[in-house]
């Protein structure tokens, strides 16, 4: 149905809005497992590096000033929220900051765990934000597309929007499974290394630095882009990640913060609108792709509407250096508040 009303990534939000409405009808959260959800991380971040494998140095350093705006405006964005949340009583200053902070919702939530903060507020506002944002992506990428249906060379690819909606269960044999092995070469030198080589949200950077290198060295186009119904399932798992975590009671128990915390959540979308109209004025860069890269939150389902969109891979830039510089600030938050508080000789 999705498809037909021509909905950006009609795959991820089906599922969103499913799995949505499931969690709020049965007051049960539905999180995709672990092996399910890490398989799908390494699909979304093949499709989305793919591109970055043919920038030239100039290209790159033309996407320095969209990526520093980017991450000023979601740090003050987010400092405000946090701040009326932390101001209204609602929480602690660093739960407030981790549960606004737009950059890695399971990755804050590892944070407010091991600094001993309010998990469930942080858990509650993260997914909400994650949830609102991708919820309303469909309507953002219409209007910022010009009206059209969003979907650009990669929508007709995976049956996700335009005319071949038979696309996604009949791709060309050879490049799907060309795709498959280097997925699973991806995957398993994830599982492998990720123990290792320390990095935040190992299943989005670890994939996407392997893919890179893969294309460098020589490894076709197309099998750096997974299609069909593997590029399915993936969409499909994100989606409910997305739709799953919000239950009435969770709503419930944090009923006297919801009007706050959805303020600051709408807050948080209007400053990427702020940020994607003055990236699209000073810059090359087309508006669609301006909010895609600025948008605060939901990383995977963001650069997965942004594949479907045949979107410029300043998206998967911005939004992959946002992530790490949240969860960067996120890991110091403690030592900076501690810091600041001492000052002021609180």
């Amino acid at each position: 149905m999705c498809t037909e009303f021509g909905v950006p990534a009609s795959w991820i939000f089906a599922f969103l809005v499913s799995f949505g409405v499931y969690a709020i009808l049965s007051d049960r959260q539905t999180t995709p497992p672990t092996r399910l959800m890490q398989p799908a991380q390494v699909v979304i971040a093949m499709v989305c590096v793919a591109p970055l494998v043919e920038l030239d140095g100039a290209t790159v350093a033309g996407y320095v000033a969209p990526t520093v705006l980017a991450l000023v405006v979601t740090l003050t964005v987010c400092a405000a929220a946090a701040f009326l949340l932390y101001r209204s009583g609602a929480t602690s200053a660093v739960s407030a900051l981790l549960a606004t902070l737009a950059g890695g919702a399971s990755g804050m939530t590892v944070l407010a765990a091991e600094l001993k903060e309010d998990v469930r507020f942080v858990v509650l506002t993260q997914y909400l934000r994650l949830s609102l944002v991708v919820l309303t992506l469909p309507a953002f990428v219409h209007v910022f597309a010009g009206g059209g249906s969003g979907g650009g060379d990669g929508a007709d690819a995976d049956g996700g929007g335009g005319s071949d909606a038979a696309a996604w269960w009949s791709p060309e044999l050879r490049p799907v499974l060309g795709a498959l092995v280097v997925w699973a070469a991806v995957w398993v030198l994830v599982r492998v290394t990720r123990r290792v080589v320390k990095l935040p949200v190992p299943y989005l950077l670890l994939s996407m630095l392997l893919t890179w290198f893969a294309g460098v060295v020589g490894v076709p186009d197309q099998w750096l882009r997974p299609e069909g119904v593997l590029l399915v399932f993936a969409y499909a798992v994100i989606g409910v990640q997305a739709g799953g975590t919000l239950t009435k009671s969770a709503l419930r128990q944090f009923s006297h913060s919801l009007p706050l915390i959805l303020t600051a959540v709408a807050a948080m979308i209007v400053g990427a609108i702020v940020a994607a109209l003055l990236i699209a004025h000073f810059s090359d860069v087309p508006l669609l792709d301006a909010y895609l890269a600025t948008v605060p939150g939901g990383i995977y389902a963001v650069l997965a509407f942004a594949h479907e969109a045949g979107s410029e891979p300043v998206v998967t830039v911005v939004q992959v250096m946002r992530t790490l510089a949240m969860l960067v600030i996120g890991a110091y938050l403690p030592t900076v508040i501690g810091w600041w508080g001492g000052r002021r000789g609180r």
